[in-house]
């Protein structure tokens, strides 16, 4: 009887985020490679001021597309074998990935969405300014 290998599934993640450059984004492991069946955890973790969402994407040639967005902690999302959680106290989102297949070898992408404030001021001369007090 000749024995087939097993297949394997090879998973490769990279960071997208809409951050600014004093936020922080960490991804692991980076990538990995696991066995048709198995079940696979994808770490997210982040420092962001203004945090709003966290996004997981799936890319495969082209554009990524989108899997779901997180933004409340303690709710599980899920789609099909995949499904996210996000920890806004403890600051990460993990994907898991259940009853592999070779069909779902892609990088995996983890974006973090900050909200942008806008802050408007207006300058008065002095006598305006002493005029608004009144």
């Amino acid at each position: 009887m000749m024995k087939c290998p097993q297949a394997l599934l090879a998973v490769f993640w990279l960071l997208l985020s809409w951050v600014s450059s004093e936020d922080k984004v960490v991804q692991n492991p980076l990538s990995l490679v696991v066995h048709e069946g198995d079940t696979v955890t994808l770490n997210c973790s982040y420092e962001v001021i203004n945090f709003r969402s966290l996004l997981w994407y799936k890319q495969e040639k082209k554009a990524p597309t989108f899997l779901f967005m997180l933004t409340s902690s303690g709710f599980d999302k899920k789609k099909g074998r995949l499904s996210g959680i996000l920890d806004k106290k403890e600051l990460f989102s993990i994907l898991n990935i259940t009853a592999t297949q070779t069909r779902d070898s892609a990088v995996y992408l983890c974006a973090v969405e900050a909200q942008c404030s806008l802050v408007t001021y207006s300058l008065y001369s002095n006598s305006t300014a002493e005029a608004l007090q009144l």
